[in-house]
């Protein structure tokens, strides 16, 4: 008896719910002035942005060096992967942006932003279809437009995926939606759509097909066969694009790099980091850009992380209990786990525990709960709680972001950072060696290469920069073992054939030269720097027409690659053909090669 009573004074306040909040629900001038003051809030803490340089980290691979971008050629960029990743839609922004902007870092920024913008208008869009609570919406868009964990997501130019991926999930989600009312197919067409948009864009959007079955649950659908078969090219999609994700992770010269654990050491640090990711979100202190594993030793990992696992199992039991009274809870906290699943590392990913920017899209599940919470004190004689609260939160989330972009700028002050916070991260050292390298700081950048070797014996890439300024200094033989160790600990790095190929050529050891070289373009096609080096040995051995032909190789994938201009040019010339050779020659000074300018008086009139 006395559960019946309770069920129907929790269906008389939700009764009385729905009509406090009917005033103003939807799409109205005031609702529409009030997103437009978070998404004003949100570019303007995220200013900064528009002064960050590129970073070592991922953006050398993914804009400076990338032949996709360069060349825009369709095919290859919907056929090959990027770092182990098959991304091609954020692959084709870049080339995009590459035309646009050429290497301005600040373009590159603009567009990220815009697209966090854009972002936080499909947030605030899909919690208003969802719940149909203008309120609710609107906090949730504020709390994700001005979160400091999504500034590695926003600061960083390489992680446009993030921002991509989520924009074409929100997208479909929307539609999704607006799908269910009325089952019109041309909505149900364009989320399925979107859907592959998100997938092309970066893999984590495989999550969306148990989050839409979430929102059947949530919006009382019964799960009949019917509903089920909807879902069905949903699932079909993202098992075919983590079958291909799988194959672009064992590419060749693809970097792995991956602390292994037992499994059940894994479950512990899954569940450290739901726990971790859900405290970050609600307190964001500590963040940095790395968050390492536990040293392991001898008896395994400290009994801590354990501790993580009964914790989960109470919140889950908690979500449970919740269902007496409402199903918002397990919806927050539900697309908050479906959607931070794939990267809680039961499989191994990288060699770091977490990363804020894997909370980009989870973050939303949280924060409709934080939303909602805050609308429930709104309309209870608790209001004042709710608005010194949310004004408090919005001051600190605000401030630590504006802060944090700073903090983002440069890889000298980013790696610095990482290194107050955790003095055992070999890549913290290895990109403040590369910032200082690129200061012409050579003692301290080779003293953190040394440190980030010692930390992590084989380094790779490490070994091969440490290599690069001792071959600058003529130390030819300590460059050589730096570049000999880095091609031993990874048989198929193209970067070490490329370097030790630059020893061999200034030491004139054409031959070797030549075969590492070719090595490096075996093991990543597409090198157009190894291209046009190899044309160089083969102009110094006097085979013009493969060195002209390898020249051609390298502009045809980096069409402004105003050195091979050059270098084409004086092969042409020296194999007589002076009509080619000037209008190369020409090229490469109308692209701003100062030596191609000589060459034309000398050569050309």
């Amino acid at each position: 008896m006395k559960g019946k009573q309770e069920q129907k004074q929790s269906q008389a306040g939700k009764n009385k719910k729905s009509i406090s909040v009917k005033k103003d629900t939807g799409w109205n001038w005031k609702i529409i002035g009030l997103l437009t003051g978070i998404v004003l809030l949100s570019a303007f803490i995220y200013l900064p942005v528009l002064n960050n340089h590129f970073l070592a980290w991922d953006d050398n691979y993914y804009i400076r060096d990338n032949a996709f971008i360069y060349s825009f050629n369709l095919k290859d960029i919907f056929s090959n992967n990027v770092m182990g990743n098959y991304h091609p839609m954020t692959v084709l922004v870049l080339a995009i942006e590459y035309h646009l902007f050429d290497l301005s870092e600040t373009g590159y920024h603009a567009v990220n932003l815009l697209l966090h913008l854009l972002n936080v208008i499909l947030v605030f869009y899909a919690v208003l279809l969802l719940c149909n609570k203008s309120g609710v919406a609107l906090v949730t868009s504020l709390l994700f437009g001005i979160h400091p964990i999504h500034v590695e997501s926003v600061a960083w130019a390489a992680e446009l995926k993030d921002l991509l991926y989520t924009l074409f999930f929100l997208a479909s989600m929307i539609m999704y939606l607006k799908f269910l009312p009325n089952l019109q197919k041309k909505y149900y067409l364009a989320a399925l759509m979107l859907f592959l948009l998100s997938l092309l864009s970066k893999g984590m959007g495989a999550s969306l097909p148990v989050v839409l079955v979430l929102i059947d649950f949530f919006k009382g659908r019964k799960m009949t066969t019917k509903v089920w078969l909807e879902k069905i090219p949903f699932f079909l999609l993202a098992i075919i694009f983590g079958v291909i994700a799988v194959a672009a992770q064992r590419a060749p010269d693809i970097v792995q790099d991956v602390t292994f654990f037992t499994f059940p050491q894994r479950i512990a640090f899954a569940c450290y980091g739901f726990c971790t990711y859900i405290a970050k979100l609600i307190l964001p202190v500590n963040l940095s850009a790395y968050y390492p594993y536990p040293t392991k030793t001898g008896t395994g990992i400290s009994l801590i992380y354990y501790a993580y696992i009964p914790l989960v199992l109470g919140i889950l039991a908690a979500i449970i209990y919740s269902l007496r009274s409402t199903k918002n809870i397990i919806f927050g906290v539900g697309f908050f786990a479906i959607t931070v699943f794939l990267v809680l590392q039961l499989l191994p990913v990288g060699d770091a525990i977490m990363a804020d920017r894997y909370s980009y899209v989870p973050s939303i599940g949280i924060f409709y709960l934080g939303a909602e919470g805050f609308m429930y004190l709104w309309n209870s004689k608790l209001k004042w709680i709710g608005i010194v609260a949310l004004a408090g939160f919005t001051i600190f989330f605000s401030a630590a972001t504006h802060a944090r972009c700073l903090i983002w700028r440069t890889d000298m002050s980013l790696w610095q950072d990482v290194i107050e916070r955790f003095q055992t991260v070999p890549v913290a050292y290895y990109n403040r060696g590369l910032a200082f390298m690129n200061e012409n700081k050579f003692k301290e950048a080779i003293d953190d290469y040394t440190k980030a070797i010692e930390l992590k014996p084989g380094y790779n890439v490490a070994l091969v920069n440490r290599g690069n300024i001792l071959r600058g200094s003529s130390q030819y033989d300590a460059a050589l073992r730096d570049y000999n160790s880095a091609i031993e600990a990874t048989p198929n790095f193209s970067i070490a054939y490329f370097n030790r190929g630059i020893l061999y050529m200034n030491q004139q050891r054409n031959e070797e030269a030549l075969n590492d070289f070719s090595k490096a373009i075996e093991f990543k096609p597409g090198y157009y720097k190894a291209y046009s080096n190899r044309g160089v040995i083969y102009t110094n051995m006097k085979r013009y027409a493969e060195a002209i032909e390898d020249y051609s190789k390298a502009i045809e994938i980096k069409p402004d690659y105003m050195e091979a201009y050059y270098n084409r040019g004086m092969a042409q010339y020296n194999s007589g053909n002076k009509q080619a050779a000037c209008a190369d020659i020409r090229q490469s000074a109308a692209l701003g090669f100062k030596t191609a300018v000589d060459a034309i008086a000398n050569i050309c009139n």
